[in-house]
C-alpha cells in the first residue's frame, strides 16, 4: 500500500517507541455500505518491533465496542488476544519505518445506520510463539490512535426506491418476526423490497444474533423469484465488502429455483440423489459431523455408515476421556438424514464470517459418498451459521441423532 502523508493521519501518542494512527476521511460513507479505513503503525524507537495485524498473507480479526458511559466512542482492536500466534502473523519494523493495513468495518456499521460516530484503534496486547518477542504496551499504558470522525449517510439506493427509515424499521420487525406475510409485503413495494432485502443480507457477517436478520433476508429473497436474484446482483457491487455472502447468496438462489449444478459439483449431488432414492447405492456413505472438539466445550462427534449404523463419541469439558458408543438409527431417519443434506445443498454451504464470537464452536461435518474427491464435501460453519442459516434443519437433526443415541453399547474409551 502506498505511503500515507503523516499530516493526514490521526496519530495516538508514542508508546513503547511505537505510535499507530487512523487516516481521516472528508466525505461521508453509506449506511449498509463498505467502511474501510486504513490503520498506521510507526516505529519511532532505537530498534527493531514485531507487530501483529499487518502481514497480509495471516487471517486476523477485528473487535468493534460500542460507545459506553466512561467512553463515548467506538473502540476498534484486534481480536486475536487470547492465542499464541506463530511469528509468520508478526512484521518486523526497523526503526523510521512505517507500515499500513486496511480496517473493514463495514460489517459493524452496517447496523448503526446513518449518524457521525467517533472511533478508535487501540492495540491490545497479542501474544507469539516461537520465542518471538512481539511488541507490547508497558504496562499500565495503551497504544491508540487519536479520534477519527466517521459520518454514515442514509443509503441512496434505498431512499432512491423508496425505502425511508421508519419503512426500513417496519420491514425489520417483518423480517425477525419471520411474518408468513414476508414476501406479500415485499412484493407490495416493488423493485424496493427486493433492494431492501438484499442489501439486509449482508448483515449475515455480523456475529451473534445480528446475522439472523441476513438470514431472514435470504429466506425473502428466495419468495421474491427473480427480482430477488438481479437485486442480489445490483447490491453486490454497491456492497463490496459483503462480497462472500452475495456470491453464496446468487448460487442458494438459483438452486433454489431449480438451476443445474456447476460442473464442479455435479458428481456429488448426482451421487446424493441417487442415495436418497436407493438404499442399495449407500455402500460408500460415511457422514461425519464434529459438533465441537476442544477443552472448554468437550468433544461430540457422530458417524453415520450407510447401512444406518451409527457411532457417537462424547468427552465431557477438560475431560480426558473420550467415550463411544454404536448402535444402529432406522431406515426412516436414514432418509430423513439424506433428505435434509438436499434441501441444506451442502455442496453449496461456505462460512461467512472470518471469526466467530467469544468461544463460538465451529461444528465440521464430513459427507463421504462414493471414493474420490468429487464425491466428498467438508463443511465448517460457525455454530450461529448452522443455527441461522440454510442448513439449519440438517444440524438440529444432526444434534438430535448424537443427543438420541442410546446408552448401550458402550465401546471402549479411545486413547
Amino acid at each position: 500500500m502506498e505511503s500515507v502523508a503523516t499530516e493526514f493521519v490521526a496519530f495516538g501518542p508514542e508508546v513503547g517507541g511505537v505510535r499507530f494512527g487512523l487516516v481521516g476521511r472528508a466525505r461521508p460513507f453509506e449506511a449498509g455500505g463498505s467502511v474501510q479505513l486504513t490503520l498506521v503503525c510507526e516505529n519511532r524507537g532505537a530498534g527493531p518491533v514485531d507487530v501483529f495485524g499487518f502481514a497480509e498473507a495471516y487471517p486476523r480479526s477485528l473487535r468493534v465496542s460500542p460507545p459506553k458511559a466512561h467512553r463515548p466512542y467506538i473502540r476498534v482492536s484486534f481480536g486475536d488476544v487470547n492465542v499464541l500466534h506463530p511469528p509468520e502473523a508478526f512484521i518486523r519494523l526497523d526503526s523510521g519505518e512505517r507500515a499500513e493495513t486496511g480496517l473493514d468495518l463495514s460489517f459493524a456499521f452496517d447496523r448503526r445506520g446513518a449518524g457521525a460516530f467517533r472511533v478508535v484503534f487501540a492495540y491490545d496486547p497479542v501474544r507469539a510463539g516461537g520465542r518471538l518477542r512481539a511488541y507490547m504496551p508497558p504496562e499500565g499504558s495503551e497504544a491508540h490512535t487519536e479520534l477519527v470522525d466517521l459520518l454514515i449517510t442514509p443509503p441512496e439506493s434505498l431512499r432512491d426506491a423508496g425505502i425511508g427509515p421508519e419503512l426500513e424499521a417496519e420491514l425489520d420487525g417483518i423480517l425477525l418476526a419471520g411474518d408468513t406475510n414476508m414476501g406479500g409485503r415485499l412484493r407490495e413495494l416493488g423493485p424496493g423490497g427486493a433492494t431492501y432485502a438484499a442489501r439486509r443480507l449482508a448483515r449475515v457477517l455480523s456475529p451473534g444474533a445480528e446475522s439472523r436478520l441476513g438470514w431472514r433476508s435470504l429466506d425473502a429473497l428466495a419468495l421474491l423469484g427473480d427480482a430477488g436474484i438481479a437485486a442480489v446482483h445490483a447490491a453486490a457491487t454497491d456492497l463490496p465488502h459483503a462480497r462472500a455472502a452475495y456470491e453464496f447468496a446468487s448460487a442458494w438462489l438459483r438452486h433454489q429455483h431449480g438451476a443445474t449444478p456447476m460442473d464442479a459439483d455435479l458428481p456429488f449431488v448426482t451421487s446424493l440423489e441417487r442415495a436418497a432414492l436407493d438404499p442399495a447405492s449407500r455402500g460408500n456413505l460415511l457422514l461425519t459431523f464434529t459438533a465441537c472438539d476442544s477443552d472448554v466445550h468437550g468433544t461430540r462427534r457422530l458417524q453415520v455408515l450407510g447401512d444406518g449404523e451409527r457411532i457417537v463419541s462424547g468427552r465431557a469439558p477438560h475431560g480426558d476421556r473420550l467415550l463411544s458408543r454404536r448402535s444402529t438409527i432406522s431406515a426412516g431417519k436414514m432418509q430423513a438424514l439424506l433428505e435434509a443434506l438436499r434441501y441444506g445443498a451442502v455442496w453449496l454451504l461456505r462460512p461467512m464470517r472470518e471469526a466467530g464470537i467469544v468461544d463460538e464452536p465451529r461444528p465440521e461435518l464430513e459427507v463421504q459418498l462414493a471414493l474420490g474427491e468429487p464425491f466428498i464435501r467438508r463443511i465448517s460453519l460457525f455454530q450461529g451459521e448452522w443455527r441461522s442459516g440454510p442448513a439449519s434443519t440438517l444440524f438440529d437433526l444432526l444434534e438430535r441423532l448424537w443427543r438420541e443415541a442410546p446408552p448401550e453399547s458402550v465401546m471402549p474409551p479411545a486413547r
